[in-house]
């Protein structure tokens, strides 16, 4: 019995150390998921934005250029619909890091990356890293297809959490 415990504690608790990784990983894809679902089927670009800084992900739909009646006299004139907030993750700070390969960030969008799904399927092009406790996972978006792979990545580079 004494043996039995002597293993499964150190198995279990690997288990639980590694569970964040695994859910904001699995948090991630199936916001890209959902994104291009809801682009396909709503015939309409949905964003996903990732927040290197805050460790969030968001998904939202695009603003976009429509044709409705105005108010006020009644003729149709071109009005922009603004963003929606479909869904939201935070990732666990302390025990997950989002990291971000490509695209780059640059002067304009500082910590928080845009990536939109289109009404066909495609996509922008995505890379980004989910790194936690000594281990990682690298998810890639084809932009083609718009379709999500993840893959174990080696820990290299910048720091993991720890």
């Amino acid at each position: 019995m004494g043996l039995l415990l002597g293993i499964s504690i150190p198995a279990f608790r690997k288990i639980m150390n590694k569970a964040p990784l695994e859910q904001g990983i699995s948090d991630v894809e199936s916001l890209c998921r959902q994104a291009r679902a809801e682009a396909i089927v709503r015939q309409q670009a949905m964003d996903v934005l990732f927040n290197e800084f805050e460790e969030i992900v968001a998904l939202t739909t695009a603003a976009r250029v429509i044709n409705a009646p105005d108010p006020f006299t009644g003729l149709m004139i071109k009005t922009t619909e603004e963003t929606q907030l479909i869904d939201r993750v935070f990732l666990p700070v302390d025990s997950v890091d989002l990291q971000i390969i490509e695209p780059k960030a640059d002067k304009f969008t500082l910590d928080e990356i845009r990536i939109r799904f289109y009404p066909n399927g495609t996509s922008e092009t995505l890379e980004l890293r989910v790194v936690g406790a000594g281990e990682a996972y690298r998810l890639t978006l084809d932009p083609v297809t718009g379709r999500t792979a993840v893959i174990n990545a080696p820990v290299t580079g910048r720091t993991a959490v720890q």
